[in-house]
């Protein structure tokens, strides 16, 4: 059976603002909110190591008896308390640099995230600005003057040169259209990526 290909309409509309890009990417994106996350956890881990730095105690009841020539009872209430040491200033000192080092890791996890969405989104700018200055039908055109060299060089009425030349235009044309949508949807598909914002729509309406 001839396998028919779909024809697909290539509507291009504007991406989002920097702004709303940017803060989809600082919500969405896996890798960034992963940095944060970390983040939050070194800071539980320094609460921790604090908290075990301060020593506990504990509080109980005791009785004792003795008999040395006369009977001796005792009752009272006991309280224990550990002395520090000085590993729980270590640990602490520890965990407050794994903390700083996460924190740097969110602001270049951040400014990288921040150079690849706009990125992206100029590159959809500049393509889409690009297929918005064809005509919508100069593909059509440079497909109809084709066939019409095509038929004049059958019976003769164009020369070899002319019909070549117009048959290059027409591929060059498609092709150039072509590489600049496929460059587009690229764009649109690493911002979806990036941002987690369903951009389908600047993409391929069938």
């Amino acid at each position: 059976a001839p396998l028919q290909v779909a024809v697909a309409t290539h509507r291009p509309q504007s991406a989002p603002a920097a702004a709303e890009l940017l803060a989809a990417a600082r919500e969405h994106n896996f890798d960034f909110r992963a940095r944060r996350v970390e983040l939050e956890q070194q800071g539980v881990a320094v609460q921790l190591a604090r908290h075990e730095r301060n020593p506990g105690f504990s509080v109980s009841p005791y009785y004792s008896q003795a008999r040395a020539g006369d009977r001796e009872q005792n009752f009272g209430i006991g309280l224990s308390l550990p002395l520090p040491t000085p590993a729980g200033g270590a640990a602490t000192d520890a965990a407050r640099a794994r903390q700083r080092q996460a924190e740097v890791a969110v602001v270049v996890a951040e400014r990288d995230l921040a150079r690849a969405v706009l990125t992206a989104a100029q590159t959809y700018a500049a393509k889409v600005a690009e297929m918005q200055r064809w005509a919508p039908d100069a593909v059509n055109q440079f497909r109809d003057a084709a066939a019409l060299a095509d038929r004049h060089y059958r019976l003769g009425a164009v020369p070899i040169g002319t019909y070549v030349e117009l048959q290059s235009s027409y591929l060059d044309a498609v092709s150039a259209l072509l590489d600049t949508q496929s460059e587009a949807l690229a764009a649109a598909l690493e911002l979806n990526q990036l941002t987690g914002l369903d951009l389908g729509r600047l993409g391929v309406t069938p």
